[in-house]
């Protein structure tokens, strides 16, 4: 699964990893994921290849594509993870992107200032008020806020290129993951061709409440956003 972080990846990895068909490992080129399952030192096709072997079900896992993610903490471009999935066998891939990058962003500060980056279905939502960075949002190297979104928008439109010949099921965040993840659980089960267990979410979504109640600088990302193409992610 390629993705780009805050866009309902790990909810639906969670119900992924309790299907007995398949093994889900995760965003494995997290350092501290490697570091855990001690291949922090091995070469990342060795690696793979390691997992794989290890695992007679269906073997999936994580990457975040773009150039500031696990792209940079590899030293490869998107070309060259292609070519690294392509190497140790992956034939299926998919896609979850988030249309709002407002409201990635937003998740991703919050999730910082929080020191939690998931809750559990029946945990109540803490209040949580941030201050996002114009000038500086931690995504990947700290970057403007526009820069970011640009690192988005560009980012799709060239996995989507460069995946044109593979076969790939493109998901978004907004339309298969927020209502209902099991929608998106079961596409992935169908696109790879396995039968989708009956399963429930056991995680849930971290924030669902208005932008301007959870950003206190809000109005200067209002001044930022009008008259730009990205206006309609503001509330």
């Amino acid at each position: 699964m390629l993705h780009v972080g805050r866009c309902g990846s790990t909810v639906v990895a969670e119900m992924l990893g309790r299907h007995p068909a398949i093994s889900w490992d995760g965003e494995v080129f997290e350092d501290k994921v490697r570091s855990k399952i001690g291949f922090e030192d091995v070469p990342p096709r060795e690696f793979l290849l390691n997992r794989i072997a290890d695992t007679p079900e269906t073997y999936g896992f994580e990457i975040k594509y773009l150039p500031s993610h696990h792209s940079r903490i590899l030293g490869l471009d998107l070309g060259g993870l292609l070519e690294l999935t392509d190497s140790v066998g992956v034939n299926h891939y998919v896609t979850l992107h988030r249309h709002n990058y407002l409201r990635r962003v937003v998740s991703g500060v919050i999730g910082r200032e929080r020191r939690r980056w998931h809750r559990t279905s029946d945990e109540t939502i803490p209040d949580t008020r941030v201050r996002v960075d114009l000038n500086a949002v931690p995504f990947g190297p700290r970057q403007p806020l526009l820069a970011v979104f640009e690192e988005m928008k560009q980012g799709e439109v060239d996995l989507k290129s460069a995946l044109a010949d593979r076969a790939v099921l493109h998901l978004t965040y907004e339309d298969d993951v927020a209502v209902d993840p099991v929608k998106a659980y079961a596409s992935i089960c169908e696109f790879i061709g396995v039968g989708p267990e009956e399963v429930r979410p056991g995680l849930d979504r971290t924030g669902t409440d208005r932008l301007e109640s959870m950003v206190s600088n809000y109005d200067e990302i209002v001044a930022l956003l009008s008259g730009t193409e990205y206006a309609w992610m503001l509330d």
